[in-house]
């Protein structure tokens, strides 16, 4: 029968004309593919809301059927339909005309009707086709039908595996959702060791640039004391000598004491000082005494030095500042038990220091005029022969 029906047709002269068929021309059975194919449901709504009365309560389908209804006869609705598939498919219909045959025409439309997104403006252009005749138009009409019966099943196919994909992504989703959960947190925990440990850093950073601050501060002021006070060095070696001096006489001392306890008491004559040079007889009066000798010649200080020792007592000598500072000579009154100034050989500032001192500390001084040997010896006896009056009495 269909071989019958397509031979009829086949045997049909073809059109000569060059003008292209209307919506409302094409065959009744071609204005629900032609609107479900080339119309977009969102445009259907919008022509169905601007050119049909409606109640507000139609469905998808409901409107579908209204405009192929109206698709059938020239009405506002269909000709607004022919408008808008010209305008959207010009392009397609601008291709379809290079066809001037049925058979370039069916060979155009066959490629394009395996495409699923090209398939609207390929129907389109074709069925509007002058050289579209009743035959080609059921050919076309019927492949159209078989499409969309094999749309429908790989839809449900879709639709199935859709809802294995569904359910799929849900447990992905929760899955991810668990990670993200473990993410963030570990990320706020990075982020707050990362803040406790810019904290410590920054304290750190103040801490050493108080540091740096206070040895700044340090070194400014040790320069300017060692600015105002050159001779500080050479005082402090002189105040640790003197310290360790101190400790020793203090250590002998002690001895002293100990070994004068266990001896008894001897009465011994008591001899009067000569006032003769050589040699002091007084000796024991001195014994552990710092005698410190300021100015004198340069030459003489061994003899002073001899002199004092052989009186058994610790010799200092200061040269009354012609080469030795007179800030050096503060210490060395400090250590002294005994001072003999030799008054024409130190400066003025020596002098007064030494008589300054002496006067302020209750020391003994004793003030020779001559730079001489035997006058050196002559202070020392009688400094020796006040030492021994002051423990008799």
């Amino acid at each position: 029968m269909a071989e019958t029906c397509c031979a009829a047709h086949a045997a049909l002269p073809p059109s000569t004309g060059s003008r292209r068929r209307r919506l409302w021309e094409l065959g009744s059975h071609a204005h629900c593919p032609v609107v479900g194919v080339c119309m977009p449901l969102e445009r259907v709504r919008v022509l169905a809301r601007k050119l049909l009365v409606l109640q507000g309560d139609e469905d998808d389908y409901t409107l579908h059927c209204s405009l192929v209804t109206a698709a059938a006869r020239r009405n506002a609705l269909a000709e607004a339909l022919q408008r808008d598939l010209e305008q959207r498919f010009a392009s397609d219909v601008r291709a379809a005309a290079q066809a001037k045959c049925r058979e370039s025409l069916m060979a155009w439309w066959r490629p394009r009707a395996m495409q699923g997104e090209a398939i609207a403006g390929a129907l389109w252009a074709t069925l509007t086709h002058a050289r579209c005749d009743e035959w080609l138009e059921m050919r076309v009409l019927g492949q159209v039908h078989m499409l969309q019966h094999q749309v429908g099943a790989a839809q449900r196919v879709d639709m199935a595996r859709h809802r294995e994909l569904a359910t799929e992504h849900q447990a992905l989703a929760r899955d991810y959702a668990e990670v993200q959960q473990r993410v963030t947190a570990w990320s706020q925990a990075r982020a707050r060791e990362q803040q406790a440990w810019e904290q410590e850093r920054m304290q750190a950073r103040a801490a050493q640039i108080g540091l740096q601050t206070q040895l700044a501060q340090a070194q400014e002021q040790l320069a300017h004391w060692q600015a105002a006070r050159p001779d500080l060095p050479e005082r402090e070696q002189l105040r640790e000598r003197l310290a360790q001096q101190l400790a020793r006489n203090q250590a002998l001392q002690r001895e002293i004491n100990r070994l004068a306890s266990r001896m008894p008491p001897v009465a011994e004559p008591v001899e009067s000082v000569p006032a003769v040079t050589g040699m002091p007889p007084a000796q024991v009066l001195l014994e552990h005494r710092v005698v410190l000798c300021v100015g004198g010649r340069g030459g003489s200080v061994p003899h002073y030095r001899q002199a004092v020792e052989g009186c058994g007592a610790q010799f200092l000598h200061h040269d009354g500042g012609s080469e030795h500072k007179p800030a050096q000579l503060e210490p060395q009154l400090a250590a002294a038990d005994l001072v003999i100034c030799q008054t024409g050989c130190v400066s003025h500032d020596a002098y007064w220091r030494v008589k300054d001192h002496c006067k302020r500390h209750h020391k003994r001084c004793v003030f020779v005029d001559t730079p001489s040997r035997s006058a050196f010896e002559r202070a020392l006896v009688q400094a020796a022969a006040d030492e021994g009056t002051q423990t008799q009495a």
